[in-house]
């Protein structure tokens, strides 16, 4: 998959439902997109999403438009766990149904460890809705996102 699919995404905003599709968020930018097994879980938190909230102004001066945190959770559990962390930078990109993470050949069974279908860990780097750039965490491989980061920061110089 180069291409990024129609998806839709049920975003919760203010009290309210906004649908956001694929050509919303990815058509005529750059986007980095980072995906998550889950919200609330420990490594996730103390470590993924904070340091792209870390991040986000060194992405921002490179010319990306936007930072999206994708999960198979729903809106409400991003939201919950975006205020708990205190991130006010990355975006929210709730997948509660899998259908993004399915889309990019992402998606994971997790249901030896009792999670369902989960989204593997991993970081795209998008342009105009093409992923141009794509790193991936497998079950042998820790702290991806460094890598990501790094060698992102090499394309872009």
């Amino acid at each position: 998959v180069n291409r990024l699919t129609d998806q839709v995404f049920y975003i919760r905003e203010n009290d309210d439902w906004v649908l956001k599709r694929t050509q919303d968020i990815f058509n005529d930018k750059e986007v980095v997109v980072f995906g998550l097994p889950g919200a609330f879980t420990p490594t996730c938190s103390a470590f993924q999403l904070p340091k792209f909230e870390e991040l986000y102004d060194t992405f921002k001066d490179l010319g990306i438009d936007e930072v999206y945190c994708t999960s198979v959770n729903d809106s409400f559990v991003m939201n919950a766990w975006f205020e708990q962390q205190g991130i006010t930078k990355v975006k929210a990109l709730p997948d509660g149904n899998g259908d993004f993470a399915k889309s990019v050949n992402m998606i994971n069974d997790f249901t030896n460890r009792g999670f369902g279908m989960r989204s593997w860990r991993y970081c795209m780097y998008v342009k105009n809705a093409e992923i141009k750039v794509r790193y991936t965490e497998w079950v042998s491989q820790k702290h991806v996102l460094f890598k990501i980061l790094s060698k992102y920061l090499m394309l872009k110089k």
